[in-house]
């Protein structure tokens, strides 16, 4: 854990070399236009404790009060003026008192008239840049905020989220108080320190405008061609570390991995917790179902992998379901379209699944069983009992032999269907926190609207972008009539996860000729080219509107 902590703690150094910083660094430096010598300190005291605080409880905050992301963005940028306003114009705070505006006392704190050394107006101050900030705090957490998204909250994602903090707030303060001290020191700056806070100020509102426009970008591609991208949490020995740290945390909670597809014993099997809606059954527990068979199914209707293994599924629950079998789909999801009930009740439709689906939005059960996978098959015995799990596609025969053997039934004599052994193209995730196949020539700008292109040809496997583009966590939007997504496939077989919507068709072309036409009916998997197996170079002029979010392939 300790690599981990160093690592998390020089992540958060690096974050000011990103545009992420400039919201509350104009906010930063004016701490050195108002008196009190430990008003930085308490600025950055209050930032890191709010930033880790909003971290660690956004995901939570979120899910109880329904907000999007993007209002919370918006309620960034109207606090963020709001605190340029009143750095103008200090007169600004009583005018709030007199409509009792709940935020007048805070503009007066952050303002720094109480008396004394400034400290807690600082704390305050900080807080709430910790507020502002979070939102915008993007990719450079990812290695963060999926344990947080994924995993209960435990004492070692806090220290590793404070380090984080901690590092980003130590140049900020360096800042803060070195700023602090030239104005403290020239006679020329402190006569003038107020027209300097006021000159922040603007400064702070003009960021503002700039983020709500999306016109920062501007200054993320200068200093992408300036600086290389300094990506901590790609560090191969980062990522081990956060394994690591998966690891322990199932060893603190007690349970232990399920690594063998045989029968045997693994103890009592975790309680179906957390489940935000059932399909095709009321609310279901594994208590309930003792004297049943149960085969906990680990899937979620987007993955290609997941969607191969249902006619095995399918057929199992027709056959055995009479005999003392019940199946449980737990979907839990990959992408955020997934989380709608909407979207999961037409899929189990279209897909013409009968047994029950619970939906895991909140990764509770999949925390209950230690999952890391999709699919992955959990076989649970008449006395509730852990006895077989199976991550991944194939073991059918093995699976339903030991479905029959639960049920006290005789083996059945198959032959595993023949698996093909030709190389296709992997899995490939086009958003910015997964996305890792991007022509040399791309390079990806989280959060923000920007023109791509490249040059020459794509290399195998190799993912390009040409027009207009809003680069997000998990998926990739188009914002222009022109945008291409191109690849460089292995496979017989394409598939495309997309979301979004637009009166417009996905026009498909393969090897330079236009194929078909896509006309999008809601948030799933499409089938996008079914070919000779070979290597085909695939491009999709997609519509305004319309996301994707990651490419799988088949052979057969």
């Amino acid at each position: 854990m300790f690599l981990l902590l160093v690592f998390a703690f020089l992540a958060g150094i690096f974050t000011i070399l990103s545009p992420c910083i400039l919201p509350i660094l104009p906010a930063i430096l004016s701490a050195g236009t108002i008196k009190g010598k430990l008003r930085p300190l308490g600025i950055i005291i209050g930032l890191v404790l709010s930033f880790t605080f909003f971290t660690l409880s956004l995901t939570a905050i979120v899910h109880a009060t329904g907000l999007s992301a993007n209002f919370l963005r918006y309620v960034a940028i109207v606090m963020l003026i709001l605190f340029g306003l009143v750095m103008i114009f200090p007169k600004l705070s009583d005018w709030f008192a007199k409509v009792t505006s709940p935020l007048a006392n805070a503009g007066q704190q952050i303002q720094g008239t109480s008396s004394g050394n400034g400290f807690y107006g600082g704390i305050l101050f900080g807080a709430a840049l910790g507020l502002l900030w979070t939102p915008c705090a993007g990719p450079i957490l990812a290695a963060i905020t999926t344990l947080v998204a994924t995993q209960s909250v435990n004492f070692t994602i806090v220290l590793i989220t404070l380090a984080y903090s901690i590092g980003a707030g130590l140049p900020m303060f360096l800042i803060a108080y070195g700023g602090s001290k030239i104005i403290q020191s020239s006679r020329f700056l402190s006569i003038h320190a107020e027209r300097i806070r006021q000159a922040f100020g603007v400064l702070m509102i003009l960021t503002a405008v700039a983020i709500l426009f999306h016109w920062d970008m501007v200054l993320q591609q200068q200093i992408t061609r300036i600086f290389p991208p300094i990506l901590i949490e790609d560090n191969p020995i980062v990522k081990e570390q956060i394994e690591k740290l998966s690891g322990e945390t199932e060893q603190e909670t007690g349970v232990g991995k399920i690594i063998s597809d045989q029968l045997s014993d693994f103890g009592k099997a975790p309680e179906l917790t957390g489940i935000t809606n059932w399909i095709n059954s009321p609310p279901l527990s594994i208590m309930q179902l003792k004297d049943k068979v149960v085969l906990i199914d680990f899937w979620t209707y987007s993955c290609i992998n997941c969607l191969r293994t249902l006619p095995y599924i399918e057929k199992w629950d027709a056959n055995y379901k009479n005999d003392g079998l019940v199946i449980i789909g737990v979907h839990t999801p990959e992408f955020e379209f997934e989380k709608d009930p909407k979207n999961v009740a037409e899929a189990v439709s279209r897909l013409g699944i009968k047994y029950p689906v619970a939906q895991d939005n909140d990764y509770k059960t999949w925390q209950a069983f230690h999952n890391h996978y999709w699919p992955a098959h959990y076989l649970i015995d008449k006395n509730g009992e852990l006895r077989m799990a199976h991550f991944g596609e194939g073991k059918y025969v093995e699976t339903e032999n030991a479905i029959r053997e639960l049920l006290g039934m005789a083996p059945l004599k198959m032959e595993e269907p023949l698996k093909s052994s030709r190389p296709i193209s992997p899995e490939t995730y086009l958003g910015s926190l997964r996305g890792k196949s991007y022509h040399s020539e791309i390079v990806l700008k989280p959060n923000q609207i920007a023109s791509y292109g490249y040059k020459g040809a794509l290399g195998n496997d190799e993912v390009g972008l040409k027009g207009k583009w809003k680069v997000e966590g998990e998926r990739i939007t188009s914002v222009g009539d022109d945008s291409y997504l191109d690849y460089n496939f292995l496979a017989k077989k394409v598939y495309l996860v997309l979301g979004g919507s637009s009166k417009q068709p996905i026009q498909v072309y393969l090897d330079g000729k236009l194929v078909q036409e896509i006309v999008m009916d809601g948030d799933r998997k499409y089938d996008i080219v079914d070919t000779t197996y070979g290597r085909h170079q695939l491009s999709l002029k997609i519509p305004q509107g319309v996301s994707a979010y990651a490419f799988t392939f088949g052979d057969e």
